[in-house]
């Protein structure tokens, strides 16, 4: 029998406690996006043996540029002090949003997002309705560029935004990793050190590159609705076209390709349909098919499949490692790879950023940001209004 973690029967006990409803009260039932360390994988094709991981996977963030795909978080969910009460009228009394009862909850509620993304795993990013870009966590570095004013686009993991003007600009930006970006006007793009690609209006994609390192692959015509973040060390950049068709191309790396990255038969184009990118890894990028499933696609093994036992029922907005959040707005944790997974947040959700220990979704009923677990830099504590 499938047994919530500790901090997990804190949570549900708390929320149990301080709203009676809540236990008569049923939760309904899905990256980010989008990774920091390179990994590595075997030439070709490769099997994953962990529900939680793909084919050259190793645990890592989700959303992190890290070519790790399963995250995990040194930190455990604590309950934290709630001085704010929401209520909602319903028309026949009004009632508490379970996630807002006040007391020691181990949530935290900020305000209204309709994005999120995040680029670490010691930050959190979201885009609010007014299309302004706020980020919390370790962002006082000077390297860490939250764009002035109004934003058009972010990238799935928060590598690049493109602003109102449409001019293209890096949320991490190392002076050791300098790029020369196109002028743009753009409407979204995608990428991190040393390659990236942007689409303007018109549909027509336009790449740059690093110095050192060779475009050796056009992308195929757009249009596009999203442009993968691939990371330095990955070996395609992918984009996902609005017939949910999914294409990819061969990035540039130093040295020979074929050397780096294996030397695989290349097939480029995925059968099937999908609607979100969830994360890439050397060899591979994962994202969420129509089916509510999360696949692996391997274009340098001959565009292989590969789709996660842990979530091959279906019916997911988004999943990674062992949470999903169900298309009904149920975000769930999978304690050991099987069972029906335990509710990490009562009430229901459009997105999350993070893993059972800690991260951030937006909530269905009002759009605000609620997060859970305890962060060294403050990334699980949202901006409030």
């Amino acid at each position: 029998m499938l047994r919530p973690s500790h901090s997990l029967t804190i949570a549900l006990a708390l929320v149990a406690c301080t709203d009676p409803a809540a236990s008569d009260t049923k939760t309904t039932s899905e990256s980010s996006s989008g990774s920091s360390a390179t990994g590595t994988s075997s030439e070709g094709s490769s099997t994953p043996t962990d529900v939680g991981t793909g084919p050259g996977s190793t645990t890592g963030d989700i959303t992190s540029g890290s070519t790790s795909q399963a995250e995990t978080s040194a930190s455990t969910s604590q309950a934290e002090t709630s001085e704010s009460t929401s209520t909602t009228s319903t028309g026949e009394g009004t009632t508490e949003d379970p996630t807002e009862t006040g007391g020691e909850d181990p949530f935290k509620v900020g305000i209204a997002l309709k994005q999120l993304c995040r680029n670490d795993t010691s930050s959190m990013c979201g885009v609010t309705p007014d299309d302004e870009l706020v980020c919390w966590g370790l962002v006082d570095s000077p390297f860490f560029k939250v764009p002035p004013g109004k934003v058009k686009s972010v990238s799935p993991q928060c590598f690049y935004a493109v602003l109102e003007s449409g001019e293209l600009h890096r949320i991490r930006d190392f002076p050791s990793e300098p790029l020369d970006l196109p002028g743009g006007p753009f409407v979204l793009a995608g990428g991190e050190y040393p390659y990236g690609c942007a689409m303007a209006a018109n549909d027509e994609v336009t790449c740059w590159v690093a110095e050192g390192y060779t475009a050796i692959e056009t992308p195929p015509p757009g249009p596009y609705v999203a442009l993968e973040d691939a990371r330095e060390g990955n070996c395609q950049m992918c984009g996902l076209r609005g017939d949910g068709s999914l294409v990819c191309w061969r990035r540039p790396v130093k040295g020979d390709w074929g050397a780096s990255c294996g030397g695989g038969v290349w097939n480029g184009a995925a059968e099937g349909t999908y609607t979100k990118f969830i994360g890439s890894t050397f060899q591979s990028v994962r994202l969420m098919n129509d089916k509510g499933q999360l696949v692996w696609f391997e274009p340098g093994s001959e565009g292989s499949l590969y789709v996660a036992p842990l979530f091959a029922s279906g019916g997911f907005a988004e999943a990674d490692a062992l949470v999903g959040l169900r298309q009904s707005g149920e975000l769930l944790y999978f304690e050991n790879g099987m069972g029906d997974g335990v509710p990490i947040l009562p009430g229901a959700y459009t997105t999350f950023r993070g893993d059972h220990n800690g991260g951030c979704a937006i909530r269905q009923s009002d759009s605000r940001v609620v997060c859970w677990g305890e962060g060294e830099y403050g990334q699980f504590d949202p901006p409030k209004e």
